[in-house]
């Protein structure tokens, strides 16, 4: 399973999303970005490599790590991940709180039928009141009202 999830991240997930955003990224600041770790030397021998080596006792990449450790400080690799998520939840919190106001608006959702208000409510009062993981939710719903307003002639 871990192998399958590897050979789905390299051919769609590294592809069409992560490569995409640091392209993005990087060329808005008119930067070259290299990605050394994906050599086709590299990323045949990671391939090839035993799961043993890849993951030991709950230590994933362990054999990278244990190469690196050599040349970068451990506190480099003992931190939480992070990347390169937005600060979504702030911005509907704040500045871009017009957008659950225009699109999740009771006349809105009771114009295109697909969600029901109520429910939709109640997660935008829930989110409001601090449970900020919901801003996902949230976030999936303004773009699908706002696909269905301005774009619904495409379907």
């Amino acid at each position: 399973p871990a192998e399958d999830q590897a050979i789905f991240d390299l051919k769609y997930y590294l592809k069409d999303d992560l490569l995409v955003k640091v392209d993005r990224s990087s060329m808005k600041y008119s930067l070259e970005t290299r990605t050394p770790l994906l050599d086709y030397r590299i990323v045949e021998f990671a391939l090839n490599v035993s799961p043993k080596l890849k993951i030991q006792s709950g230590v994933q990449k362990y054999l990278l790590k244990e190469v690196l450790y050599e040349y970068l400080p451990r506190e480099f690799f003992d931190r939480p991940k992070w990347g390169f998520s937005i600060p979504l939840s702030t911005w509907l919190g704040r500045d871009m709180s017009y957008l659950i106001d225009d699109y999740l608006s009771e006349w809105m959702i009771r114009k295109h039928k697909i969600v029901d208000f109520e429910e939709t409510q109640r997660l935008i009062n829930a989110f409001r009141n601090g449970t900020d993981y919901l801003y996902n939710r949230i976030w999936l719903l303004i773009i699908l009202h706002s696909f269905m307003e301005n774009d619904k002639k495409m379907l």
